[in-house]
């Protein structure tokens, strides 16, 4: 009886313990990320199967694969080396952690109000074009990002409202 419980308590620490490294890992390897292509040398947006590296990380060290790349399209050889940038670094290409970068410490182009704390979930912040055009972060294919950034401003979620509402 008492072997029993505690077999079962074991099991139930091994179960947690493998739980835990696989959240672990699924958490670091997902999201888009926006890293240099390798074999291009270009600005690529790639997507992690992040359920493969929780799988593996409950035996060994994560192993993500690539499960899209936007340079897949007109590249059909592409030998996957991209992917030893992303282990050494897995949080620094991250599309919200580019973002939440840039607009830290920057002013609302449009009211000069500083940028607060981004909520990613509600009240996203937007960019003003140099046309003037305001643009949500959905309109922006993550491998332009970073020319983006370098021609475009901050908006404010409040700003972004009042210019793209219709009465």
């Amino acid at each position: 009886m008492v072997a029993d419980l505690v077999v079962a308590i074991f099991a139930l620490g091994l179960l947690g313990l493998a739980l835990r490294r696989a959240g672990s890992a699924y958490l670091v390897f997902r999201g888009t990320r926006v890293i240099t292509c390798p074999g291009t040398g270009q600005h690529a947006a790639v997507d992690l199967a992040a359920g493969r590296a929780a799988l593996t990380a409950v035996f060994r060290a994560p192993t993500p694969g690539l499960r899209d790349c936007s340079r897949w399209t007109g590249q059909t050889d592409c030998n996957r080396e991209c992917l030893t940038q992303i282990r050494a670094s897995p949080e620094e290409g991250l599309v919200r952690r580019i973002l939440t970068k840039w607009y830290g410490g920057k002013s609302c182009v449009s009211c000069g109000r500083p940028l607060a704390e981004i909520h990613w979930t509600r009240r996203k912040p937007c960019l003003m074009s140099p046309g003037l055009r305001i643009l949500e972060w959905k309109d922006i294919p993550p491998e332009t990002i970073p020319r983006v950034l370098e021609t475009h401003g901050p908006v404010c979620w409040n700003c972004f409202v009042a210019e793209t509402r219709t009465w």
